[in-house]
């Protein structure tokens, strides 16, 4: 049974791990794809061995592990569940009576920071939480700490986790106080928030009975966090100035002396810093935060705020809950003035609504009717809040938020699910041995599914100056490893590879992967050009972005650089580049394009603003002289100056380029399924043309044009392509002549013409029907394969051609020809040699007689004889022939010659040929 097999599977496996590896192996999606099964039902069957043989670990994803193996190589357990890493590992260190201090080398005992299981922490927070730290680590004070951020977005929580943090890392004692002052609360009264900030003595105002402290000296040895700190007057923030730069300060009405005190400063506005502050005041805060609102926060990580805040509820309700998938999904579109603060007050409404009606039931069900008002609303009014794409989630008091988060992409470790895959994909192969292409492929699809997501969710704006620097560093990288390695790069690449090390710098370092060295293997001996190129690339940019990459980093981009190369290079078929404004316009349509072909078709080149124009000629130059474009490029540019760049590399081309205006992904796609079919580049331009709104032009090249003759059939391309594959095989390479066919009625289209008579110097047609284009003679198929166009070929080809190849290509016709129409006949003889032999008996017989044969005679030779001689092996001969005796008699030299230039045919295949069935080779020979 399959459980049977999964409870061995995990046993096995927990046989092998070590400590350092519990967070890499054992997920259900890694065996599911060991099993090739369904993750749900792998996961069913692994959480009802919970408690039985297995325990886990509830990271993201779950770790299932069996317990008695596990108590066997390490220690004993005491919970079914865990709820981190951490978790496990702490109960061994509590039992063997380690200090908790004391830190073990493994670097993932250590405890969490306060920040780490904070929403978006990995996400949109990953920056403000390192300039948080920044400033806390800081020696002495600190430094001083802008919180810039809309109501509602987190800044005074923030303020706290600061606080947490410094005691938990020791900066700050553990009983340091944490002072707060919400500025806002004075803004009538500006004295009473300065006395109250800095204190006051006895007589500076009315009311002032005695010397008091203010706030400052209270948060001494601790954090004060000042916020709606933009309500200080101008007076104000010049003493707080003072004390920011010296430590210094005076109480309210005090005129000499200074009052010292040791506090790290937090402060907290929404409004504008440069209209609101001093700029000697903002000079003294080095470091602004910027909390992003919700909205900013993304739709994952929005998402994880709706289940947090519902999970909260049913801890107060204890009651366990159904929340509709479109009451999560509205909550989900809706914008929130009040940000976070806003989203956690419209969750309790709603629960309390439900609860109201449902509080006798054991679960609440939650539904639109629920929702308030200006949410309903909302739904109403946006057209593009699409209803139904979230299933109905249940919740219930300390419910783990990953086992709701399924599908969370933006809380989960997108290194850590593309080696899910990849792992599960390799078990697969290997089990199930299906093909390496197979195989490929979806290795290829799903490191391009994962890129796809690390592009689209790129919705932090404070990570574009990263963003910018890996860019150019990318871009660096690839100038180098085109010159050295002979590729080529374009703008979907581009954005491909930075996303990756964009993550890669994000996120790669939060946990090991256990990668199997049986899959380090494979990639590394099936894909040798790939890894040297990957190797470049990712040290280059390991380097200069301070990453410390490992071996097992080059697999994901191993396969995506195999799968740019894993182009097919048909030399029938042109190239294809798209050229577009904007700063991913090209390369998005070109990924959709190849997405859907299945297949690397387009190059792509983004046109930003700021990009010169003489860097894209640049590039197409590059492009030209790396690729083989002998069947031509077709250039796909959107509007404007784009069309014309043709101009700057048109010396360059030594083949036709297509420029097509108004590129779209529909053209694109056409395009595309065209140059699969291996459609010529006229055809596909006129086809284009007919079913878009475009314009396009062809350049052909200044070259010496290719000696050409043309073979078309009335009945279509089928037919001329068999005359066009008949007259190739039968013109000698020294001649140096190509053949193209044609459709009768693609020759009556004047642009093809034209084209044809721009790249080649036609010598003549060929075919079932005269197309009578130009002066170029025309030979009907069935007088050449005859010879009684042999004057008529003699002249076509007297420029280009001796009576030696003339010969030569006579021969040549007669033979394929022949070849042809016998492969239809004969089943035993191999048609090749039969042909060979045959043609050695015509020789020795005009050797032998003095007498030329036609090409017609020799056509019924090569015919009838190669099926006499299959006759013959079978023992069938025609033993009949008309007055056999007679013949026989008047015609005693004639079979002389007969038999003794068809010898051959006897001697090779031990066969003899009768009188009757020399009879009719006479009658051939002499024309009866």
């Amino acid at each position: 049974m399959l459980k049977d097999s999964i409870i061995q599977y995990v046993k096995e496996n927990t046989a092998k791990i070590s400590l350092e590896e519990l967070d890499t192996v054992l997920t259900a999606e890694a065996i599911a794809g060991y099993f090739q099964v369904k993750r749900n039902t792998v996961s069913y069957y692994l959480n009802q061995e919970i408690g039985k043989t297995f325990f886990k670990i509830n990271t993201r994803p779950v770790r299932f592990l069996d317990k008695k193996v596990f108590e066997k190589n390490f220690f004993t357990v005491s919970k079914d569940v865990y709820a981190s890493v951490n978790d496990l590992l702490d109960e061994n260190k509590r039992k063997n009576g380690i200090q908790k201090e004391e830190k073990q080398e493994i670097n993932f005992v250590e405890e969490q920071d306060v920040f780490q299981n904070l929403i978006g922490s990995n996400g949109s927070l990953k920056k403000p939480i390192e300039q948080m730290k920044t400033s806390i680590f800081y020696p002495n004070t600190s430094l001083p700490v802008f919180l810039h951020g809309p109501t509602g977005s987190g800044k005074s929580f923030m303020a706290r986790k600061i606080y947490e943090f410094a005691v938990q890392e020791g900066i700050l004692k553990p009983d340091a106080p944490f002072i707060i002052m919400n500025c806002a609360q004075y803004v009538n009264n500006i004295e009473l928030l300065s006395s109250n900030l800095f204190g006051y003595v006895k007589g500076a105002f009315t009311g002032a009975y005695a010397t008091t402290k203010g706030l400052l000296e209270a948060a001494d040895g601790g954090m004060l966090f000042l916020d709606e700190v933009h309500r200080l007057n101008s007076e104000s923030q010049e003493k707080l100035f003072v004390f920011l730069d010296q430590g210094i300060f005076r109480r309210m009405g005090e005129s000499e002396g200074w009052h010292k005190a040791k506090v790290r400063m937090v402060m907290a506005t929404t409004e504008n810093l440069e209209s609101n502050f001093l700029d000697t005041f903002l000079r003294r805060i080095p470091i602004v935060v910027q909390i992003p609102s919700l909205r900013e926060r993304g739709e994952q990580e929005r998402l994880q705020f709706i289940y947090h805040f519902f999970i909260e509820e049913s801890k107060v309700l204890d009651k366990k809950m159904k929340v509709s998938g479109n009451v999560i999904e509205a909550l989900l579109n809706h914008l929130y003035q009040g940000n976070i603060g806003d989203l956690e007050n419209k969750i309790k409404f709603i629960c309390a609504t439900a609860y109201a009606k449902e509080k006798r039931k054991n679960e609440i069900d939650i539904h639109l009717e629920h929702l308030p008002e200006d949410v309903l609303k909302g739904i109403a009014e946006k057209a593009e809040n699409k209803i139904g794409n979230y299933d109905t989630v249940e919740i219930y008091p300390n419910a783990p938020i990953q086992e709701i988060l399924s599908g969370d992409k933006n809380g989960k470790d997108y290194h850590q699910e593309l080696f899910e895959k990849l792992i599960a994909i390799f078990g697969e192969f290997r089990s199930q041995n299906y093909a390496k292409e197979q195989f490929e492929k979806r290795c290829m699809h799903t490191v391009n599914d994962v890129l796809d997501c690390l592009i689209y969710n790129q919705n932090s704006e404070n990570e574009n100056t990263m963003r910018k620097y890996i860019v150019n560093s990318v871009q660096e990288a690839f100038r180098y490893v085109e010159y050295s390695c002979n590729v080529q790069f374009g703008g979907n690449s581009l954005h491909a590879i930075t996303a990756y090390f964009f993550c890669m710098n994000q996120h790669f370092r939060k946990q090991n992967i256990f990668i199997p060295n049986e899959l380090m293997q494979y990639i590394l001996e099936e894909y040798p050009k790939e890894i040297h190129i990957a190797k470049r690339i990712l040290n280059m940019l390991s380097s200069k972005m301070d990453i410390v990459s490992t071996q097992e980093d080059l697999i994901p981009l191993t396969i995506y650089i195999r799968s740019l190369l894993n182009v097919s290079l048909s030399r029938k078929r042109p190239r294809a580049v798209i050229l577009a404004h904007g700063y991913a316009t090209a390369s998005s349509v070109a990924d959709v394009a190849n997405r859907i072909l299945d297949e690397n078709i387009f190059e792509s080149v983004d046109m930003p603003i700021e990009k010169n124009v003489s860097d894209v000629v640049q590039w197409m130059k590059e492009y030209v002289e790396k690729n083989d474009v002998s069947h031509g490029i077709i250039l796909m540019v959107d509007m404007g100056s784009l069309r014309e760049i043709y101009r700057s590399f048109e010396e360059n081309l030594k083949s036709p380029l297509v420029v097509m205006n108004n590129i779209s992904t529909q053209m694109a796609i056409m395009a595309g399924e065209l140059i699969q079919k291996e459609e010529k580049l006229e055809d596909i331009v006129r086809i284009l043309e007919e079913e878009n709104e475009t314009e396009y032009k062809i350049i052909y090249p200044q070259i010496q044009k290719q000696k050409t003759i043309l073979t078309c059939c009335i009945t279509g391309t089928g037919t001329a392509e068999q005359i066009r594959l008949l007259i190739e095989n039968s013109i000698p390479k020294e001649m140096d002549i190509q053949v193209i066919s044609y459709d009768y009625d693609q020759l009556q289209n004047v642009e093809i013409v034209k084209g044809i008579y721009q790249k080649c110097e036609v010598l003549g047609i060929v075919g079932t029907k005269n197309p009578q284009i130009g002066q170029e003679k025309f030979i009907p198929l069935e007088q050449l394969v005859s010879g009684a166009a042999t004057e008529q070929m003699i002249n076509m080809l007297k420029n280009v051609a001796d009576a030696v190849s003339m010969e030569k290509l006579n021969d040549n016709l007669i033979r394929n020809f022949s070849m042809n129409r016998l492969l239809g006949f004969l089943t035993i003889l191999d048609t090749e040699k039969i042909l060979m032999h045959i043609e050695e008996a015509m020789k020795q017989y005009e050797f032998l007689t003095g007498r030329k044969l036609k090409n017609s005679t020799k056509i019924n030779l090569f015919i009838h004889v190669g099926c006499l001689t299959e006759r013959l092996i079978r023992n069938s001969a025609i033993e009949d022939y008309p007055e056999k005796d007679k013949f026989q008699k008047i015609h005693k030299k004639e079979i002389r010659q007969i038999q003794a230039a068809f010898s051959v045919i006897e001697k090779t295949y031990s066969v003899k040929i009768p009188i009757s069935e020399i009879g009719y080779i006479y009658d051939i020979l002499a024309g009866i």
